[in-house]
């Protein structure tokens, strides 16, 4: 069972630990300790030295406990939060909120997951997401139709606009991020 979970994403495992599998909360732990691990080793440094054998049980509780009643979009934003949080006000329990594109960006996955299984949400989405297209700028709109609606691959991209890939990813991330606005803020305009 622990070899399946490993194959399962971020999402997946999320949805199970709500659930109370423990083995799922164990996998997802896992995935990201040496993350818990790398942000939390400078500030045992510091002037009063934090006993690990505390801060680390102390941080792992705290992710538990949020893991099953908040919302989480990006593991890493989630426990870099509970970490700061701790060494910040360690008598606080601070609840983690993603970031307003995080929160976009789930929302509009949440969105695409229900479409799946329902045509007319499915027609309505393609409506918006058109719309949204169709507000963003020259660049942002053939990146993101060449990328997801022509299949084009990183190198195919990279070799015809001339950019590294890490470059290109970014430019694919910040394109996302301002789709995932425009199609949120379409009720606005």
């Amino acid at each position: 069972m622990h070899q399946q979970l490993t194959n399962l994403s971020d999402k997946e495992l999320i949805s199970r630990a709500r659930k109370q599998d423990r083995e799922a909360e164990g996998v997802l732990m896992d995935r990201y300790s040496h993350l818990l691990v790398a942000i939390t080793l400078p500030y045992l440094d510091k002037a009063p030295k934090p006993d690990p054998n505390i801060v680390f049980p102390t941080l792992l509780q705290r992710l538990s406990a949020s893991l099953k009643t908040q919302t989480i979009y990006k593991a890493n934003e989630w426990i870099l939060h509970i970490q700061k949080t701790y060494f910040n006000s360690p008598d606080k329990n601070i609840p983690f909120y993603p970031s307003r594109d995080g929160r976009d960006l789930l929302h509009i996955e949440n969105k695409v997951e229900k479409a799946g299984t329902n045509i007319i949400d499915r027609q309505d989405l393609a409506v918006r997401l058109e719309q949204a297209l169709g507000r963003m700028n020259a660049d942002d709109r053939d990146l993101i139709t060449q990328f997801y609606i022509d299949n084009k691959s990183f190198a195919d991209l990279t070799a015809a606009k001339g950019l590294t890939r890490e470059k290109l990813r970014n430019q694919l991330k910040a394109a996302k991020g301002k789709l995932a606005k425009l199609y949120m803020n379409q009720g606005y305009v």
